[in-house]
């Protein structure tokens, strides 16, 4: 079977997998079809390198400052880093500190902070957010540097899609191990719609709030998941968010990575309409073949 998939053309597996672009195609794509064989392998580090690593985004939360623009107080240092550039050998991912027109005055205490950080990481509560396309984690971010002269960042890019495609592939599997132990819940609010019992609104209401509810849980429990499994190759330690944990970090986090997540949710990708230009593409090539035909015929 693989010698099979083998033979068909790269660039016709990389046409097939592009295809699949929902939010949840994605993470299953690099954690499963980028294993199935070479070609898959080929053609997926290069759908992700071509279309998803150039929407990859840093966002980094450096402690309060002191003083701010007009010497008035700012609440936080933020720095946020977009993709510019990969290596020649393929393997490192270059991300700039983005200008947004700060004063000169923020850049130094930004370099020192940014490298302040990546020295001293906490595993438990990373002050950092990582943003592929509109799904967003705190995860880790493989083999980081920082060159405070030119103010970008490297890391191995692959690593990092394996790291935060893993958490993510993980929390979507809870979610759906959850979904199907609540269908009865939601079969009985069907009845009870049907019988008159509750009005459609407060049907919708109470479906929302408990499969919200029930999703919010599952990435808690993936993101201990990741940061258990941080701890254990740091040091061999067996992480326990009970015993070893900040509940009222773990909650602001997961807070904070919530309200990212549904605005990354909104935003839209140019590069997103690629298939209807395959498609149009493929009209204009049957246009011709039959214009073809016509003519000889």
């Amino acid at each position: 079977m693989a010698e099979h998939q083998a033979a068909l053309p790269n660039e016709l597996w990389i046409r097939i997998l592009q295809s699949l672009d929902d939010d949840e195609s994605i993470a299953d794509l690099w954690t499963t079809g980028r294993h199935v064989c070479t070609a898959f392998k080929d053609a997926t580090e290069s759908i992700f390198r071509d279309r998803h690593l150039p929407k990859t985004r840093f966002e980094f939360d450096l402690g309060n400052l002191t003083e701010g623009r007009n010497g008035r107080p700012l609440p936080t240092l933020p720095a946020s880093f977009e993709f510019v550039e990969l290596s020649e050998d393929g393997y490192t991912a270059t991300f700039r500190l983005e200008d947004d027109g700060a004063l000169e005055e923020l850049i130094a205490p930004t370099k020192e902070r940014i490298q302040t950080y990546i020295e001293s990481m906490d595993i438990a509560d990373p002050k950092h957010s990582i943003q592929i396309r509109r799904d967003v984690l705190d995860g880790p971010i493989p083999s980081l540097s920082f060159d405070k002269n030119t103010c970008e960042m490297s890391c191995n890019w692959r690593d990092l899609f394996t790291a935060f495609y893993g958490e993510e592939s993980l929390a979507r599997r809870l979610t759906d191990k959850w979904l199907d132990t609540k269908m009865a819940y939601l079969e009985e609010l069907k009845k009870k719609m049907a019988r008159g019992e509750m009005g459609a609104e407060r049907i919708i209401s109470a479906a929302i709030l408990e499969i919200g509810s029930g999703e919010d849980i599952c990435r808690k429990n993936a993101r201990r998941a990741r940061i258990r499994h941080q701890f254990r190759e740091l040091d061999g330690s067996n992480w326990n968010p009970e015993r070893d944990g900040d509940s009222r970090k773990e909650g602001d986090a997961l807070r904070k990575l919530k309200i990212l997540k549904q605005l990354a949710s909104n935003e839209e990708f140019s590069d997103e309409e690629y298939s209807d230009e395959w498609e149009d593409d493929d009209g204009d090539d049957e246009t011709d073949e039959e214009g073809s035909t016509d003519g000889e015929l």
